[in-house]
């Protein structure tokens, strides 16, 4: 049943934020016996908020006003963030995956291993911050520097059934204007989101700088909240700023875990950025970010068909870097690769990522500079070294 709602009238939103959001700043109000508490939390405010006005097509200039100088002063607090994090040693690497992978999966599963180890190895680690793959990004995170067997237990908590799988059909959760909303698939969404809230309220005061994540979500999709588990939340109006943001800031390389449509898109996007990387002194090409492709049987056309779906993008990516001559061979096969072991994507991403001041320099079209980075190298070999103890 639709129930309708009023308008928002004035931004729900500092549109000056001087810091990043936290989750529990976002869901503020959220309570977990009632479902009728999360149209009211911040979060959801801005979703209305965002769609009341258009979405994309903002039809009050005072609001699409509203709504950019909020996305630049997140970008530009983002940047601080970041910096501090690098001057810490720790750089960024990205996971990229599907937002309908259910809980508890093998993929699922690899990911929160996967982000656990990188976070534990002086990574920093940055998805999109919704459901899914990026969900298991931050719960691995959030696990850092604890036992494998408390991660899987709060796996096991949320894998759970019903809510193994992210709900169908929330798209139809508020009306396309944002002026009604559907109280069944409202009830079904807060029944979804509980087993996270409570994992990330037991854990919120126990956190260390190895906890920290960066989750990169927008309103444009709304209607699949963020992850409680990510520490930092970069939330932004338009998908366009957040989809540049993800693929740029991850300098030392992205792990693409099985999707669809908005994985593949987020494949070629850092193809396209891998492709036109800078030069150093106008001759050599800057360092390769790796492309790792979680699952080499999803990534791959198999030898027998098998009536299973399949992505195979490498011989596409060998074209546009080998055949081109934009890439030698040799650096092809080592930093775009298929790899189906936790463990060896880890140490891939250790082995390729790039120097600290090559970090500092990629990510200088974001404002990100002022670094020591002999500083930083320093930490960087104290972070890596310690999980090799």
């Amino acid at each position: 049943m639709n129930k309708p709602i009023e308008t928002i009238t004035h931004p729900p939103f500092n549109p000056i934020h001087d810091k990043l959001y936290n989750p529990f700043e976002l869901l503020g109000h959220f309570n977990p016996e009632n479902p009728s508490s999360l149209p009211v939390t911040p979060d959801f405010q801005c979703f209305l908020y965002f769609h009341q006005q258009g979405g994309t097509t903002v039809k009050d200039p005072y609001a699409a006003m509203m709504e950019a100088l909020h996305d630049t002063s997140v970008v530009r607090e983002m940047n601080s963030f970041l910096a501090n994090e690098m001057q810490e040693g720790r750089r960024p690497v990205a996971i990229m995956g599907g937002h309908k992978e259910p809980r508890g999966s093998d993929a699922y599963q690899k990911v929160a291993r996967i982000a656990k180890m990188l976070s534990e190895s002086g990574f920093i680690v940055v998805s999109g911050g919704g459901p899914g793959c990026m969900e298991a990004t931050h719960l691995g995170a959030l696990f850092a520097g604890r036992s494998d067997e408390s991660l899987s237990s709060a796996i096991n908590k949320l894998a759970k059934k019903p809510y193994d799988e992210f709900p169908k059909n929330m798209k139809d959760i508020i009306s396309k204007d944002g002026k009604s909303i559907n109280e069944e698939l409202l009830t079904k969404l807060h029944g979804w989101m509980l087993p996270a809230w409570e994992i990330a309220n037991e854990l919120k005061n126990q956190l260390t700088p190895m906890n920290r994540s960066l989750a990169v979500p927008t309103w444009h999709y709304g209607h699949e909240p963020f992850t409680p588990f990510a520490t930092h939340v970069a939330k932004y109006f338009l998908n366009s700023i957040r989809e540049d943001v993800l693929v740029t800031l991850a300098s030392c390389g992205i792990v693409f875990s099985e999707g669809r449509g908005g994985t593949i898109q987020e494949i070629f996007q850092d193809a396209a950025q891998v492709y036109y990387r800078d030069t150093d002194n106008g001759e050599n090409k800057a360092p390769i970010a790796s492309m790792l492709f979680l699952d080499s049987k999803f990534w791959s056309i198999p030898d027998t068909p098998d009536g299973e779906l399949h992505m195979p993008v490498l011989d596409l990516l060998y074209q546009l870097f080998v055949v081109t001559e934009n890439m030698k061979e040799e650096e092809f096969k080592r930093y775009i690769r298929l790899v189906d072991d936790a463990d060896e994507v880890v140490e891939i991403i250790i082995e390729n990522a790039p120097s600290a001041s090559e970090v500092v320099h990629k990510l200088t079209r974001f404002g990100i500079n002022n670094i020591d980075t002999e500083l930083m190298a320093l930490k960087i070999e104290t972070l890596v070294s310690q999980r090799r103890k």
